[in-house]
């Protein structure tokens, strides 16, 4: 089965404030950060359960070089990226 992929606005958000922080870190480590992660969205895209699920329904994707997980469900025929959570934050900062 072929599936939509979508990022919602606050995870797009969550993106781009990891990004502009660890280009501040060094030069060219926002780029990998994020070359990293169009790595696990390409996975997930192939095979949508290949991460276990979390709390509730949402399954989650931890990142192995850079503290974030990917927090992602299903939802008919597209993969909905939630949140890109850095994982020193509160998990309770999830919960919708």
């Amino acid at each position: 089965m072929q599936y939509h992929f979508e990022v919602k606005e606050e995870a797009a958000d969550e993106i781009s404030d990891a990004f502009t922080w660890y280009e501040g870190q060094k030069e060219g480590l926002g780029v990998e950060f994020v070359n990293l992660l169009e790595g696990y969205f390409n996975r997930i895209t192939e095979n949508p359960l290949l991460y276990p699920i979390g709390s509730g329904e949402e399954r989650v994707a931890v990142l192995k070089r850079f503290p974030y997980k990917v927090v992602y469900g299903i939802e008919k025929e597209t993969i909905v990226v939630y949140a890109v959570f850095h994982t020193s934050r509160n998990p309770e900062d999830l919960e919708r």
